[in-house]
């Protein structure tokens, strides 16, 4: 029996990893600030979205659903577009604001929230793709007090949605190659895919690695990885 992959539609890219990511896995996609995460893991959807029907989620922590959208319209990844299927786009900033002026008594479980939230709206518009952006954000308003089985029964929560599920992860330190802030997610995480930038000379370069697929025989070069025109594709040559 194949198992289900759900193509990321990173050009060059599915064909290297067996189709591409396994269904129902929870990938960490990790880079430090300005490696296009965001852009790439709306690009996943999109893409699915467009030429698969496959309906997804995309939850923000720190940008507006306004802010995002108008974003990705800019990179030719318009939502309004998708006639049949489509991305549902859910904006927490709001509640994080209204969260920041309540007592502790009134604090906001954000986990819960997160959780309750997607199993929401996977159930009313059957949607089988999650993005989660970001865990930088979401470490900002939860306390984990014992981060290695916190974040361990959090994943495992997760996965119990039933989804693919992929999540932002802020790279503090580029030189360490630490794809989470505890030092625990990369160990937990069925998969990672890193972004990297890398100067030469006046020009910022953008490479794309798998670092890890379980149960999956992936290429593990990093590749010169560029965007044109709702597709991002990795150089091989």
């Amino acid at each position: 029996m194949v198992d289900e992959r759900i193509k990321t539609y990173i050009k060059g890219l599915d064909e290297r990893m067996e189709g591409g990511v396994p269904s129902k896995y929870l990938t960490l996609v990790c880079g430090r600030a300005g490696t296009m995460k965001s852009s790439l893991t709306y690009s996943i959807l999109y893409n699915n979205a467009k030429k698969l029907k496959r309906r997804g989620i995309y939850v923000t922590l720190e940008q507006t659903r306004v802010s995002l959208l108008e974003h990705m319209i800019k990179l030719g990844m318009d939502p309004r577009s998708l006639t049949d299927s489509g991305i549902v786009v859910i904006d927490l900033t709001r509640l994080r604001k209204e969260s920041a002026t309540k007592t502790t008594a009134g604090e906001v479980n954000w986990v819960d929230s997160i959780l309750t939230t997607v199993e929401s709206y996977k159930n009313k518009y059957a949607c089988d793709v999650f993005v989660l952006d970001s865990l930088a954000a979401l470490y900002s308003l939860t306390t984990f007090k014992n981060p290695r089985s916190d974040i361990f029964h959090f994943f495992e929560r997760l996965r119990e949605l039933d989804m693919t599920t992929f999540i932002i992860s802020e790279m503090l330190d580029p030189d360490k190659q630490i794809f989470g802030l505890f030092g625990v997610e990369d160990f937990l995480a069925d998969g990672i895919m890193h972004l990297e930038l890398e100067k030469d000379g006046k020009q910022v370069n953008l490479y794309l690695g798998v670092v890890k697929m379980r149960k999956t025989n992936h290429d593990r070069t990093y590749f010169p990885l560029l965007f044109d025109n709702d597709q991002f594709e990795i150089i091989t040559d």
